[in-house]
């Protein structure tokens, strides 16, 4: 069994649902190279330079497109009680930040939150955005 899937089977439980951060311990942490393979089929999620953490960022349609946004993953932050930083600026400028908090850096709950958000969110991205960016479109 591979380190990443060591680290999985101790972490997250059949369905995607991951366990509480209070129960992962820091042999739960993912090693650059897991969370660079892990990315490999998410291309809008980028690690951090100090590999602490995973983030995309997107530009919405509007001011209200982006709150709807940032809603929405609240909601499923708080379904999985596991909360990503969240950020907006320029009204319409997103970033969203993975990082297991109580271990100070990325685990599977955080790889298994972004695929979520990626699986069940529905983005109103702005046009020129999206352009700029044809990985965000789904297929």
């Amino acid at each position: 069994m591979s380190a990443a899937e060591q680290t999985s089977a101790a972490a997250c439980v059949p369905g995607g649902k991951c366990l509480p951060c209070e129960s992962l311990d820091k042999s739960h942490l993912l090693s650059p190279q897991q969370v660079e393979s892990e990315l490999e089929n998410m291309k809008l999620w980028k690690l951090s330079d100090d590999s602490t953490k995973i983030s995309r960022t997107y530009t919405a349609r509007n001011f209200q497109a982006a709150m709807d946004s940032l809603n929405d993953i609240g909601k499923i932050a708080e379904r999985e009680n596991h909360h990503p930083d969240m950020h907006l600026t320029g009204y319409r400028n997103v970033e969203i930040v993975l990082f297991t908090h109580s271990l100070g850096g990325i685990s599977l709950n955080d790889i298994a939150m972004a695929k979520m958000i990626d699986e069940e969110m529905g983005f109103n991205y702005s046009p020129k955005w999206l352009r700029e960016n044809p990985a965000a479109k789904k297929e």
